[in-house]
Order: structure tokens, then sequence, then C-alpha cells
């Protein structure tokens, strides 16, 4: 299938005025001052009752080699016309509820969430939003369901796949450039034109809105530890994820990780542990 060129030829704003949007591929990265920046320190596995063997992740052979041409090759050929079905992209997306967030794998979770379910969550918590932040909950909950969009043919990149940074945005702009322009531009340049805003808003987190939901998106994950960790009943400590609480920025965001993480003492208090706290 070939791609077709990505131009914008006209924007009808859905919720405000933007100008035009273009993806770019990405060759540098600057780790200290960059937005886009999503770092992940690695720490040794701590288990409190056993040493686990990471379990073998299932995709790894495809995120090794990955073009966007295999990836569009284990989809289904549309049967009815792009112009005026959206079954060719939702089959695409399909692929956010199966595909699972990978690294609980390493700790044993075979059974976890979906990538569809870890944006469904952060949906919701967009909504939660104090009204007096002034922030657009309704384009909050659009970003947090398209952000992670990408992954339905890029698949749940880990830092262990061995995937540099800027590969990995590189096919994540390549994946959103297909489903943009020639998938659902084909239904609506108008709504192809609100996707590719709103991945790119959060991805470069210069507003208000795309902030507020790259703190969501590390305060999701840090309610899921806690939540495997009380659900395997204590002989998970799951705390190397929980580092991500330090990239968050906003203050009424920061008080809802300290009351999961007073949360997470109580319950490892109950079971007379100490976990790890990166």
């Amino acid at each position: 299938m070939k791609l077709a060129s990505f131009t914008t030829t006209r924007l009808q704003p859905i919720l405000r005025s933007n100008p035009p949007r273009t993806f770019a591929p990405r060759t540098t990265v600057n780790t200290t001052k960059s937005n886009l920046t999503r770092t992940f320190t690695s720490k040794p596995f701590i288990n409190i009752t056993e040493t686990m063997s990471a379990p073998e992740n299932t995709n790894r052979d495809m995120i090794k080699d990955w073009t966007l041409a295999k990836a569009i090759a284990t989809i289904s050929s549309p049967v009815t016309p792009l112009s005026t079905s959206p079954l060719h992209f939702l089959h695409i997306i399909q692929r956010l509820k199966t595909t699972p967030r990978e690294g609980w794998r390493r700790f044993g979770i075979l059974d976890g969430e979906s990538i569809a379910d870890h944006m469904y969550r952060m949906g919701i918590i967009c909504m939660l939003a104090p009204k007096e932040e002034g922030l657009d909950s309704g384009r909050c909950v659009k970003m947090a369901l398209v952000h992670d969009m990408a992954e339905a043919l890029v698949g749940d990149i880990t830092p262990v796949d061995g995937v540099t940074k800027d590969d990995k945005y590189n096919r994540e702009v390549t994946s959103m450039e297909y489903l943009c322009s020639s998938v659902l531009k084909e239904l609506s340049p108008e709504i192809a034109d609100e996707f590719k805003s709103l991945w790119l808003e959060y991805e470069e987190g210069t507003t208000s809105e795309a902030r507020f939901v790259k703190d969501v998106d590390c305060f999701e994950l840090v309610v899921q530890t806690i939540e495997y960790e009380k659900q395997y009943d204590a002989p998970k400590d799951l705390g190397e994820f929980l580092h991500v609480r330090k990239r968050i920025q906003n203050g009424f965001v920061l008080k809802w990780v300290e009351d999961a993480l007073e949360e997470r003492k109580a319950y490892w208090d109950e079971k007379g542990c100490t976990p790890s706290l990166p």
C-alpha cells in the first residue's frame, strides 16, 4: 500500500483555531530540555519473596524489525470504501484493545492492562480536573484517547527493546501519518486534521492541556502500579514504575500522587514489609 503524501489543504477546527500541522521525523533529542523526552530509569527488580524470570516478549521480533509496510500487511485490506466507512480505521485501532502494556510482563503479569485500558482511564481522569484550573477538559479527554494511538501499528515499545527514542518517535510519526493521511483523511479531512493536531500537541507538550495530559499519563501508571501490588497480594514490589511521579508538574495531580503513595504505604505496612520507592 503506497502512503499518500501528507499535506494539509484545509483545517476547520472543531474545538478551537489551530494552524495546519505537519509530522516531521526526529533526528536529535534534547534530553535536558525537550518536553518530548520520556525517560525510564531502570532499577533492579526487588521481589519480596522470590526472584522471577522475565517472560518472553512476544512482540520483540516485530518491534526489532518493524516497518510500516510489515505492520499494515498484517491487517486485512478494507472491503468498504474509506471515504464512506470508518471500519478499516476501527479494525486498526482494535489492536489497542488487545496489545498489552509490555512493561508488566517482566514481573510475571501476563494478563495485564491493554494500551486501550490505560488510555480509557486517562480519559476519565482528565474529566476529574478541577474547573478552576481553566483547562479544556474535552480536549484533554480527546488527547488522552489519541496520544498512544500509533501503538496500534508500532506496538508497545519499552526501554528493554533496544529502540532509540528517535527511532521510536519516528515510527510513531510514520504510523500517525498513515492513519491521518491515508485512512482518516479519506473519511473526513477535518477529522484527520483534528487527530493529527491532538497527537502533535501532546508530543510537543507546550500547551496547558498537553502538560496536564502528560501528568495524567504518569499518574495513571502510579495508580495501576499500586493496584497490581494489591492484586498479587504483596509478592510483587513494582516500585520501579513509580519513578514517573518525578515528571509530574501539576499541583493537584501531585496531590493525587501523594494520596496514592499514602495508600500504598498503608497497604505494605499492613503486610509488614517496606517496599521500594525510587
